[in-house]
């Protein structure tokens, strides 16, 4: 008979709690991306959400695909989404000064 004792140690629980809390803050940061009035909130938790899967990543003890993680989307995709809305937030807010 297997004692479930032995399956149930400290490491398990840490472990299960690490990724219980990374899965909550993945989709807490994912509902509020999609519910966030404002783009620039919106992009922000967008890149919350990133380092959230990063951080998963790296407690799975797949580094090197955590560390992609944050240079191109934290890095790369990020940083093109918040300069965009940034400039496209400026040219909206000129357009309505001037009209």
């Amino acid at each position: 008979m297997i004692d479930l004792a032995q399956f149930y140690d400290i490491r398990f629980l840490l472990e299960l709690g690490a990724f219980s809390i990374l899965a909550v803050l993945i989709l807490g940061f994912s509902i509020l991306t999609v519910w966030s009035r404002n783009m620039v909130h919106a992009a922000l938790y967008l890149l919350g959400a990133f380092a959230s899967v990063a951080m998963l990543y790296v407690s799975l003890n797949a580094s090197f695909v955590g560390v992609a993680q944050v240079l191109v989307y934290i890095g790369g995709v990020g940083v093109l989404i918040l300069f965009a809305v940034m400039l496209t937030r400026r040219t909206l807010v000129e357009e309505e000064s001037h009209g």
